[in-house]
């Protein structure tokens, strides 16, 4: 068995309850502290700044006040950044912090078919990202107009010609570059990336946003951002970004570190000018920072993370960016086409066990720049991105309060003893106003003791699985926003990561089954009728001691024509277990049709990896690290091209 060879590891099975597993293509973004509230900073006319004197007493670590208040100038924003920062690394010890660590993140597809038709009517009809929402584009590795196939693997850029499978442009990036991802305009390619940057022994992370032309890979414009990307959205030719910054304060570190006095901490923050804690950004050479002319905040708040939210055209025209951003951190993006939700989870330690919230930013685009138009707290923490659903003027959120796992000490079990359960899940219901996010309605005591696995709001129904030992599968009425309310509750064995619509009240699940006791034994994937008010198993398919990517990253999963294309790792057979796997919906059935190899690259599970699929026509192209493969779709799956990298 190979193990520990392979840094693009991600078909591991789930380990305890951490469902948040790295995607593979998501973004990262330096974390530096947990912020209790959040404070705008709208793009204004530049201001001078000086060093403030006297350093006021730690505030409240209690919880902040959402009403933002804007300070009077750069020198007062200056102070109050250097007085937050100082503060809580005095009362919370946690000076590594600072230097910024990765954050990865991790992130509904809105409609039966993950698949659309090209704008340009000679291309072959063809599939495409598996997107929580219809409409709204998400950065992948792989993308394709019918014609050709734009793929980012291992930091290689190419372009496949898919009516001759040629291999027409092969760019690879620099090893200081990780995270590649790509959109797809009509006539551009946007290569989305983190890259290093030093400044004298100095590291930092920069984001950075490429155009470029897809028929000769021409490099037309190039916008990069002192930080990480959190994730980005494309709607109707603009690309929405939220990105993450941090300060650069690494000289008044290195001091600190050098001796151990807090006073040269002290004194290395009062020492810093804002051009120090604002965003940095450049476009095509040409750099930018966000200005400090009007930055509000609550009456308490701490931390130094900035969130930053932005748009830019895809068809170019990248003169210039105005940012608004927010003094908080970003982990979870959902976009639809009005609004886009940036989340993030938040630990507030009051005693043995920490209390979790999740702060929601809504922006949206009816400006220059984006406008912070709602910000909510609700209790527990979100799953992904699929937690979270906007519909009919409200927002749903899906959360977990507690400690199903008992990572912090507690039993993990409801006793006589202790009357309240470990853990809970909610969906909480907010009427979203024109520059508001009020709660009205909430719908509680799901999976007691247990966590959220998948999330998914089909209109006005939703559907919740949770696990710890068996996998109850909730059906919510959300009809009315007061009220939403529990119509039914399957419990089955194992548990759905993932789940997507397949039309005609049909669902598809995607997960691992397992023991009474909730060992995991191996993929499952379930077919549910969900026409009643309790959803009810149809079929299952299982493939033991494997999982498939889906699980934790949904645009591995591809649904096309009532079929299921899956990347699947077998555990036990890491050499030649990786595969694509295709299943057929027929009826109230679940039936295997192919299993597509790429063993063609050679025995070692690496090479032989399956990430992604799509179709164009006829075929179905699959996706790997050691190429790309073509297989008839239908009849005998047999293999019409291979082209290896």
């Amino acid at each position: 068995m190979k193990t520990g060879n392979r840094s693009h590891w991600s078909f591991a099975p789930p380990v305890g309850g951490n469902r948040n597993r790295a995607r593979g293509v998501g973004g990262y973004m330096r974390q530096i502290l947990v912020p209790l509230g959040a404070a705008l900073v709208l793009a204004a006319a530049a201001c001078t700044s000086e060093t403030p004197e006297d350093r006021p007493d730690p505030p409240d670590w209690g919880g902040a006040s959402v009403q933002l208040a804007a300070f009077n100038s750069c020198d007062d924003a200056l102070k109050g950044l250097q007085d937050s920062t100082l503060a809580y690394q005095l009362e919370q010890g946690q000076i590594d912090q600072l230097r910024g660590g990765e954050e990865v993140l991790e992130d509904e597809a809105a409609t039966a078919e993950s698949a659309g038709s090209s704008a340009e009517p000679a291309a072959p009809e063809h599939s495409e990202t598996n997107n929580a929402v219809a409409g709204v584009d998400e950065p992948d590795l792989v993308k394709t107009d019918g014609r050709y196939i734009y793929s980012v693997l291992d930091a290689v850029l190419r372009v496949v010609d898919a009516s001759t499978g040629e291999l027409v442009t092969e760019q690879p990036y620099a090893e200081q570059t990780w995270d590649h991802q790509l959109l797809l305009g009509d006539d551009e390619l946007l290569v989305l990336y983190t890259a290093e940057r030093t400044e004298g022994e100095d590291y930092h992370s920069e984001f950075v946003m490429e155009r470029i032309d897809p028929a000769t890979g021409e490099k037309l414009d190039t916008f990069g951002f002192g930080g990480g990307l959190v994730d980005a959205r494309m709607v109707d030719g603009e690309v929405r970004l939220a990105v993450g910054s941090y300060p650069e304060l690494d000289e008044a570190l290195n001091e600190y570190y050098d001796d151990g006095d807090l006073g040269t901490l002290r004194e290395g923050l009062r020492a810093t000018e804002i051009e120090d804690w604002l965003p940095s950004y450049s476009i095509n050479g040409e750099d930018g920072r966000t200005s400090c002319g009007d930055i509000a905040h609550p009456d308490q708040y701490t931390g130094t993370s900035m969130l930053s939210v932005l748009t830019l055209p895809v068809d170019g025209g990248w003169d210039g960016v105005s940012p608004t951003t927010v003094l908080a951190d970003g982990g979870t993006v959902h976009g639809t086409a009005e609004s886009l939700y940036v989340a993030h989870n938040d630990y507030q330690w009051n005693g043995d066990t920490p209390d979790t919230t999740t702060e929601l930013y809504r922006f949206v685009f009816d400006g220059e720049q984006p406008r912070l138009a709602g910000e909510a707290s609700v209790p527990g923490s979100l799953l992904n991105q699929y937690s979270l659903s906007e519909f009919g003027g409200h927002l749903r959120v899906a959360t977990t309060e507690g400690d199903p796992w008992g990572w912090w000490g507690s039993e993990g079990d409801t006793t006589e003893d202790e009357a309240e359960p470990v853990s809970k899940s909610t969906v909480t219901v907010l009427q979203i106003g024109d520059d508001s996010l009020t709660e009205v309605g909430s719908v509680s005591d799901m999976g007691l003791d247990e966590q959220i696995y998948a999330v998914r709001f089909i209109g006005n129904t939703g559907y919740v699985v949770t696990f710890r030992q068996t996998d109850p599968l909730y059906t919510l009425d959300l009809s009315d926003s007061s009220n939403p309310t529990i119509t039914g509750e399957l419990k089955i064995t194992g548990y759905s990561a993932y789940l997507h619509p397949a039309g005609d009240d049909r669902l598809i699940g995607v997960g691992q089954e397992a023991t009474e006791d909730g060992m995991q034994t191996g993929l499952q994937v379930s077919l549910f009728d969900t026409s009643g008010d309790e959803a009810v198993v149809l079929d299952q398919y299982e493939q033991p001691d494997s999982a498939a990517e889906a699980e934790w990253d949904p645009h591995a999963f591809l649904y096309w024509e009532g079929k299921v294309v899956l990347p699947v790792q077998d555990w036990n057979d890491y050499e030649d277990g990786a595969s694509a796997v295709v299943l057929e919906v027929e009826g109230d059935t679940l039936t295997e049709r192919a299993e597509i190899s790429h063993g063609e690259g050679g025995g070692d599970y690496y090479q032989g990896q399956i990430v992604r699929s799509l179709v164009i026509g006829d075929q179905l192209w699959t996706l790997g690290y050691s190429g790309l493969k073509a297989t008839e779709l239908g009849g005998d799956y047999g293999t019409a091209e291979w082209i290896e990298w």
